[in-house]
């Protein structure tokens, strides 16, 4: 039997190139390691990160990092969340937590964050004001409900705010350098008073209602611990309008409930006599005051105390407005606007949103001048006429380069009243207010119409299903200016009720809403009843302008007339000068709206988080000059739904993720054991030749 030769020169070629490819190999890995862990170590002092998204919502805005890198005196952030937090909640944890990394990598040396324990320290969460709120939890298929700890409270000198409840990563960061921002102020504030903030507990020892034991007790200790975090400014007080019936008539002075009662048994079975009372607290200085209700209402309808476990922050909410912590913005009044009072159909939603950075102050025109320190107004949804001496003041605000934003409605909506006054349709009539003189002057005009949209809210209506509202346009991403810093952030906005605006040539303006362009006009005689709107045939439809921002050079309104009378400068001697500005002293800003709908609380909240409520805070920024806010604000998910499509596009989504998407993975599963295949072979063809030929 013959043996097989062997080639060793051959099989000693093959042990000597296997050997190299080892020890190559060897020092592939080691190359490798050594790559990972100097990458590691030049991490350690080149930290950058890239933020893709549209608004940067990952990345601290430029405000925020003036804030923090700017601080005078240390600022702490204590943050008081649960542990094991359910969905989505625990990803708000996570965002705070690299949010306020974010801060610390911008800051200076005053600021530091630490997250607590809330478990281990319940009565530190209390103290600070931080308190559990009540979440939803999915857990062995059961939905319950549970309380967890999921706020923050920021420290700066011997202030303390808190921001209660964060169970959303929307507006995280606004709500936080917004906070500083007013701390910072409510510092130089409270360290410039001459005299003590005085806060008066009004109760009346003689209401019968429960929660009254020990009243004032627990309303001093409360004013006593806010007064220790406030630089000792705050002087408590009580009186009792049932020692003294003189004081019952402050009540509707403060706008406290002045309560009356018959003669009744309590639930004890003692009689109680009939009487008068009141009950609030009123903090008051330099005669200005605010009032806090501790006045509530049971499930049974009958008073109590009520509120006493929140006093402390809306005393302090309460003292932000007493002092004046931010920019005042003039609020005219004294022609029918809307009553920044009013909670029903006024604009108090509009004084609460705007309060984290402005104070709307009143400013009658009818009998004062707009104060020197003022730098914008609001003209929203007057309803009587300006003289031309109200409307002199506004032009010469205007002229000196200040800013102004004016809601203005066409017409007034009077609901009837008497019999059969749910039967009957509201009378609309137009409005005149010289207001429109003074716009058209300037070259926007106001025009006597309704704007009404195909594309407009869907209301579901009792016996009548779906009902389109034409005269509220839904107004998508091309409806919004893209290059103004007020609109740019937004997707969605609804308007209601909202004439449409023509723009003068050669006017430099910016259009920041328009409706769609299946959009007409109601003109003539104006109803708000939908069953009696129907969209009109495509001629008559177009894209109209709703709000539009003018800036630049303006000329006065009375620069060919002169001022009115009662402005006219008196002659007292050989020397005169002329009481008029006949152009802008340094470019103005205007923003016209063409309605104040938009400011009621039907359309805005008061918490910032609606797209129109972000709209309309945009747009005092915008005037006011923080340009940096609006792209801070906008940094949610509410502010970016998705973009509407079509019924076929929608179809061939649905088919794509059903059929072809699982064809795809398929198919890609295929070609990678194909090319596994090849490259067995090729191998098995190198090294082992006797078995690919087998």
């Amino acid at each position: 039997m013959k043996m097989p030769s062997i080639d060793f020169r051959a099989l000693f070629a093959r042990v000597r190139a296997s050997a190299a490819a080892a020890a190559d190999e060897r020092h592939q890995w080691l190359l490798s390691l050594m790559i990972i862990v100097l990458v590691n170590l030049v991490g350690l002092f080149l930290y950058f990160r890239l933020d893709l998204t549209a608004n940067n919502a990952y990345s601290l805005s430029p405000v925020s990092r003036k804030i923090v890198s700017s601080l005078e005196e240390p600022l702490t952030i204590k943050v008081f969340f649960s542990n094991d937090l359910p969905a989505p909640y625990n990803a708000v944890s996570r965002y705070l937590s690299d949010l306020l990394e974010e801060y610390s990598q911008r800051a200076n040396r005053n600021f530091r964050y630490e997250f607590i324990d809330v478990d281990k320290n319940r009565d530190a969460a209390a103290d600070f004001g931080v308190h559990p709120v009540q979440i939803r939890e999915i857990k062995n298929d059961r939905v319950s409900a549970r309380n967890a700890y999921m706020g923050l409270a920021v420290v700066h000198g011997d202030l303390i705010e808190t921001i209660p409840s964060i169970t959303e990563p929307d507006g995280i960061e606004y709500r936080i350098t917004t906070l500083m921002q007013k701390m910072n102020g409510k510092i130089d504030s409270l360290l410039r008073l001459d005299r003590p903030v005085n806060v008066t507990l009004y109760a009346s020892s003689n209401l019968p209602i429960s929660g009254m034991q020990n009243l004032t007790e627990k309303v001093r200790a409360v004013v006593v611990k806010a007064n220790a975090r406030n630089y000792g400014r705050l002087e408590f007080r009580h009186v009792d309008p049932g020692a003294d019936r003189a004081t019952l008539d402050l009540a509707e002075t403060y706008g406290l409930p002045r309560l009356k009662w018959p003669a009744f048994s309590g639930v004890d079975g003692r009689a109680v006599a009939p009487g008068e009372g009141m009950l609030g607290v009123v903090l008051e200085y330099d005669g200005r005051f605010e009032a806090v209700q501790i006045l509530a209402r049971t499930i049974f309808g009958q008073y109590a105390v009520g509120g006493l476990e929140d006093l402390e922050s809306r005393i302090n909410a309460a003292l932000d407005n007493l002092i004046s912590i931010n920019p005042a913005v003039g609020y005219i009044t004294g022609h029918g606007e809307r009553d920044i009072h009013n909670q029903r159909d006024g604009a108090a939603a509009l004084r609460e949103l705007v309060s984290d950075m402005y104070e709307l102050k009143s400013i009658d025109l009818t009998k004062e001048e707009i104060p020197a320190d003022i730098r914008t107004i609001i003209v929203n949804g007057p309803k009587n006429e300006f003289s031309d001496e109200e409307l002199f003041k506004i032009d010469q605000f205007l002229m000196k380069g200040r800013s102004a934003l004016f809601f203005v409605d066409s017409f007034s909506e009077i609901q009837p009243d008497g019999q059969n006054m749910f039967m009957r349709e509201p009378v609309v009539l137009p409005v005149n207010t010289g207001i429109e003189r003074l716009l058209g002057h300037y070259g926007v005009t106001v025009n006597r119409d309704i704007v009404l949209d195909e594309r407009c809210y869907q209301a579901s209506m009792r016996g009548m299903g779906e009902q389109s509202l034409y005269f509220a346009p839904m107004i998508g991403r091309d409806g919004l200016g893209e290059s103004s810093v007020v609109t740019k952030y937004l997707k969605k906005i609804v308007f209601l009720k909202a004439s449409s605006l023509s723009i003068a040539e050669g006017i430099r303006s910016e259009t920041l809403v328009s409706s769609s362009d299946r959009a007409w006009l109601m003109k003539g005689r104006i109803s708000f009843a939908p069953w009696s709107m129907a969209p009109p045939g495509a001629p008559q439809m177009g894209r109209f302008v709703l709000a539009a921002a003018l800036g630049g050079d303006l000329t006065s309104y009375f620069a060919e007339s002169g001022p009115p009378p009662a402005k006219a400068p008196a002659a007292r001697g050989p020397v005169a000068g002329e009481d008029l500005l006949k152009r802008t002293v340094s470019p103005a800003r205007v923003i016209v709206v063409g309605t104040s709908e938009i400011t009621t609380p039907s359309v805005i909240d008061k918490e910032g988080k609606t797209p129109n409520a972000v709209l309309v805070h945009n747009m005092i920024d915008f005037l006011a000059g923080n340009y940096d806010m609006p792209e801070m604000r906008s940094k949610g998910l509410e502010l970016n739904p998705l973009k509407d499509t079509s019924d076929g596009m929608r179809l061939a989504l649905k088919i794509f993720n059903v059929a072809v998407l699982p064809l795809l993975v398929v198919l890609a599963g295929l070609l990678a054991w194909k090319r596994r295949s090849i490259r067995r072979k090729r191998v098995q063809a190198e090294f082992a030749p006797e078995v690919s030929n087998e």
